[in-house]
């Protein structure tokens, strides 16, 4: 006789679990962390940041994200020799040989990247302990601040050229567009990393905490979906088009998580 019943048997049903588990280690990992090849940023210096940083020679510039400084480092060599001058926000908690206020991170800031199973790491920026070995921190303001808190205080005026590589996700980046778009005038830059790859379209969270709830799992994600958008938001529309845009943007390259350069033209 053949009995139907809704119920799972025991060994299957745990099985069952252990694939739910390791589905949602899976999920949080690929939200949470950024793939590896952190130093792909700083890989494109020569080969694409410096020479738009010589032919514009800004005086000043905005660095979003340090994390290891493997940006930093190159930037404030650039300064050095441009008499120009750097200024880095990251809410980051550093050790190593740095100045006690350049280590402490932004208050209740938690540097999560997904570490499920172990203590939030303290990253040691060699990088950055260079810049200090070498006297380059004349030309550096470290501030251990969020992006979007920085732009709200009166000292915020608009600088010459931006490095965006801060956090991954389309409420982030347009917030921090929207934000630069107030003080941009003709000529300035703002460059961008992740534009392509999974970031580009998928939302990367290194604090989720600090990102309101009806901003996290939407369908609009990623860094290229958000400057986009931004651009869309300050033109004009003409059917499927954009009209009158102040801005121009292309991707300079798809290497090491592509490069975008946003362009004030008026």
């Amino acid at each position: 006789m053949l009995y139907l019943t809704n119920q799972v048997p025991a060994k299957p049903r745990k099985i069952l679990g252990q694939m739910k588990a390791k589905a949602l280690r899976t999920f949080r990992r690929i939200t949470f962390q950024k793939p590896p090849g952190e130093k792909a940023w700083s890989l494109l210096f020569d080969s694409h940041i410096r020479p738009i940083l010589d032919q514009r020679k800004p005086a000043t510039l905005l660095e979003i994200g340090v994390l290891r400084g493997d940006m930093t480092l190159p930037l404030l060599e650039w300064c050095s020799e441009n008499g120009a001058h750097l200024t880095s926000l990251d809410p980051i908690e550093w050790d190593g040989e740095l100045p006690e206020e350049v280590k402490r991170p932004r208050p209740g800031y938690l540097y999560k990247r997904g570490q499920l199973d172990s203590d939030t790491p303290v990253l040691v920026p060699t990088a950055l302990e260079e810049v200090f070995r070498r006297g380059l921190d004349k030309h550096w303001t470290c501030l251990k601040t969020r992006s979007l808190e920085y732009f709200e205080l009166p000292e915020f005026q608009g600088f010459d050229l931006y490095l965006i590589d801060g956090d991954h996700n389309h409420y982030s980046v347009s917030q921090e567009l929207a934000s630069i778009h107030r003080f941009t005038k003709p000529g300035d830059a703002v460059l961008l990393n992740d534009v392509v790859g999974v970031w580009a379209r998928r939302d990367l969270y290194y604090d989720p905490e600090l990102i309101p709830n009806e901003f996290k799992g939407r369908s609009k994600q990623g860094v290229l979906t958000a400057i986009q958008d931004f651009l869309s938001s300050v033109s004009e529309r003409q059917l499927f088009w954009r009209k009158n845009c102040p801005y121009t943007f292309r991707i300079m390259t798809k290497d090491h998580y592509g490069l975008g350069l946003l362009t004030r033209v008026e």
